[in-house]
């Protein structure tokens, strides 16, 4: 059974992870002395030694492109796409918000809010299976776009006012090899790319 490597950073906390099959054998955010590390080499080794699996078992790379924070998931992104040239393996490029969406799902709207540079924010709606809507824009254009739905989960890093706390800002990594194994299989050469901001 092959194994996927899974890296999310976009929330400001990265984590790796390990999947074989439609199990994850090693999550590096739930080992409090490994959660938030930026080496990643070190992750990938402690994880391969912990599931007693080798970098030759390595059939897939899913990597969270963003949106959110930039130099972390540039970094984590560059992790990915090495380690896919030098192995000869797929890397898939999953955004942040269809991560969250599908991890928060639980049948109504979920209202997905990152901070950027100020003063907007990254503000996307999941809703039916699917990233419906997403736009680079102020937080008031988010906070007026809010306010015409009725009922609505929230995740991200960004407080809507009079509206229950983000339930989340980083998806499962169960969810993350769901959504890796059931998505198209990339080319043998795909490389994960980044979301950035556009600064007017």
């Amino acid at each position: 059974m092959t194994l996927t490597l899974l890296i999310q950073a976009s929330n400001g906390v990265p984590a790796l992870a390990l999947g074989r099959g439609e199990e994850i054998v090693f999550d590096s955010s739930k080992d409090e002395a490994l959660n938030g590390s930026r080496d990643y080499r070190m992750l990938l080794e402690t994880g391969l030694a912990r599931s007693q699996s080798t970098l030759e078992e390595l059939g897939l790379i899913a990597c969270d492109i963003g949106p959110g924070g930039l130099g972390v998931t540039r970094t984590a992104a560059a992790f990915a796409n090495a380690l896919g040239f030098a192995r000869h393996v797929p890397v898939q490029a999953l955004p942040a918000f269809i991560l969250l969406g599908a991890d928060v799902d639980r049948g109504k709207p979920v209202a997905l809010l990152r901070r950027a540079a100020r003063p907007h924010v990254h503000f996307g709606i999941y809703a039916d299976g699917k990233l419906a809507h997403y736009e680079h824009c102020t937080a008031q254009t988010a906070q007026d776009y809010l306010s015409d739905l009725e009922d609505y989960d929230l995740a991200g890093n960004v407080e809507v006012e009079g509206h229950a706390a983000p339930l989340t800002n980083m998806a499962t990594m169960e969810t993350m090899l769901k959504l890796a194994l059931t998505a198209p299989l990339p080319d043998a050469e795909a490389r994960a790319y980044p979301i950035v901001e556009v600064l007017e």
